[in-house]
C-alpha cells in the first residue's frame, strides 16, 4: 500500500480488533471489507485522477472501514451506491478534512510544548530566584532560631 505508515497504523486499529470475535456477521464484513478496497480504489481514482495513490487508498479504506466492517450498517451494494454518488469534490473535501486532523494535532502539539517550555522557564527562574534568596539571607541575617532554648538569638559572627 501507498499510505504513509501512521495512517496504516490507524487503519490497523479498525480492522485487527475485529479479528477471531467469533461473530458470522463480523467474518462476513470483514470479506466483504478485504472484496471491496480494490473496487473501491477503482471508483475512487476514476472519479479523482489527479489525486495522489496514497491519499485514494487512506480515503477508500476508511469509508470502507466506517461504512462496511461494522455488521448491519451497510451493505456492499448500499456502500457502492454511495461511493458511486459521491462527486469528486466531495471526496477531495474527505481527503482534505481527513489530513487536517493531522495538521491540527501537530499545531495544537507545537502549541503545548512552547506551552511546556514556557513553564519550566518559569519554574527554573523561580527556583534559581529563591536560591539568590537563600543566599543572601544567609549572608545577611543577624537572627537565628535556637531550637534547644526555643528563642531567636543574635548569630555572633
Amino acid at each position: 500500500m501507498s499510505m504513509a505508515p501512521d495512517d496504516k497504523v490507524n487503519l490497523l486499529a479498525h480492522i485487527v480488533p475485529r479479528f477471531g470475535t467469533g461473530d458470522a456477521e463480523q467474518e462476513a464484513a470483514l470479506q466483504a471489507f478485504v472484496a471491496g478496497l480494490l473496487p473501491t480504489f477503482s471508483v475512487i481514482r476514476s472519479k479523482c485522477p489527479t489525486l495522489p495513490e496514497a491519499d485514494i487508498q487512506l480515503v477508500g479504506t476508511e469509508l470502507l472501514a466506517a461504512e462496511i466492517l461494522q455488521p448491519g450498517r451497510s451493505t456492499k451494494k448500499e456502500f457502492a451506491t454511495w461511493l458511486a454518488a459521491l462527486t469528486d469534490a466531495e471526496i477531495n473535501e474527505i481527503v482534505e478534512r481527513r489530513k487536517s486532523f493531522k495538521v491540527e494535532a501537530m499545531t495544537e502539539m507545537k502549541s503545548m510544548q512552547e506551552m511546556r517550555k514556557a513553564e519550566q522557564e518559569r519554574i527554573e527562574a523561580l527556583r534559581e530566584k529563591m536560591k539568590e534568596q537563600q543566599k543572601k539571607a544567609r549572608e545577611e541575617r543577624t537572627m537565628m532560631f535556637n531550637p534547644s532554648t526555643g528563642k531567636f538569638e543574635e548569630i555572633k559572627k
